[in-house]
């Protein structure tokens, strides 16, 4: 963590470097290129990872973000930013939202946009490597096109959740760090998914409806190793034929999104359970019948092998 909660006069360069450092390059502008700028930033790290949670307290800013600064960015990543003083403006994908406190908005770090504030404000930010939320949730994308409320229900516990992780994420270990972080992703995800909206806005109500049918079938039924697309698409009521169609423009093949949830459950598994319990248990648990097999795609999608994150329990 660094920074102070008070807040402090920096130069408008520094300030912009701060902010690029934290999330990913950034173009500010401030109104008055003279002036020096009023503004905090407290920020929580998972050590091994790019996750990261974000307290941000500051003047009034424009921040945007181009084509030319996404290309020489390695890595791409997603903000979840919630204000709690003043509305904020968020304009990405031909879209133009004003989020009020209480909301929040979901910001494609890997496409241009524009954000800002024009009175003082307060705000935390959740910050989510690309790659883990294209995991977790199919065409995040989608969902930087609405505001979602923070005032009730899920909304509200996953909020609440991220205070908490502010609190403790520095008492942790590195790998319960990355634990507590994944579970906010959870959180998120069912804020995201169960919001009716996503159905509308997409170009194709009846297929989008299926898809998240179908995603929220597979994740009840990971530990089924006959989990297969036949009986997927007929526990879903459509042909096999139309259910590979349906995942065609996803990035995935229908066997490709059962092992990837199946993998990061298990990873998530092995973070959380005791360390008497062991790997070929766990592989079994998430629907995988051999071992040997679960090691080997375990590292091809981690990097490292399924012992290694069992021995940090030990």
């Amino acid at each position: 963590m660094y920074a102070s909660s008070m807040l402090t006069s920096f130069s408008q360069d520094r300030w912009t470097q701060l902010i690029s450092q934290t999330y990913f390059p950034l173009t500010l502008n401030y109104g008055n290129p003279e002036a020096r700028f009023q503004g905090s930033l407290n920020v929580w790290r998972a050590e091994d990872s790019d996750f990261s949670l974000s307290r941000l307290r500051s003047y009034k800013a424009e921040y945007s973000r181009s084509q030319s600064q996404i290309a020489q960015d390695d890595h791409s990543s997603f903000l979840v930013t919630i204000p709690l003083r003043t509305h904020v403006f968020f304009s990405q994908h031909g879209r133009s939202l004003s989020c009020p406190p209480g909301h929040f908005i979901v910001e494609q770090g890997d496409a241009p946009y524009r954000f800002g504030y024009e009175s003082p404000n307060d705000m935390w930010v959740f910050k989510v490597p690309g790659q883990s939320m294209k995991n977790r949730i199919r065409r995040p994308e989608r969902y930087s096109q609405h505001c979602f409320s923070a005032e009730k229900g899920l909304g509200c516990a996953f909020v609440e959740f991220l205070m908490i992780c502010s609190q403790r994420v520095n008492e942790c270990s590195i790998n319960d760090q990355n634990c507590l972080f994944e579970q906010a992703l959870s959180m998120l995800s069912l804020v995201l998914e169960q919001d009716e909206r996503v159905l509308s806005s997409d170009q194709s109500h009846l297929k989008t409806a299926h898809l998240m049918r179908i995603e929220r079938y597979i994740s009840a039924s990971l530990g089924d190793p006959e989990l297969t697309p036949a009986r997927i698409a007929q526990y879903n009521g459509i042909s096999l034929r139309y259910l590979h169609k349906l995942f065609s423009g996803s990035g995935y093949t229908v066997r490709e999104w059962v092992k990837i949830q199946r993998l990061e459950a298990a990873h998530r598994d092995l973070e959380a359970s005791p360390a008497g319990i062991n790997i070929g248990e766990i592989a079994y648990r998430w629907g995988f019948s051999d071992q040997a097999q679960f090691s080997r795609v375990f590292k091809q999608h981690f990097g490292y092998p399924a012992r290694e994150l069992r021995e940090q329990k030990t």
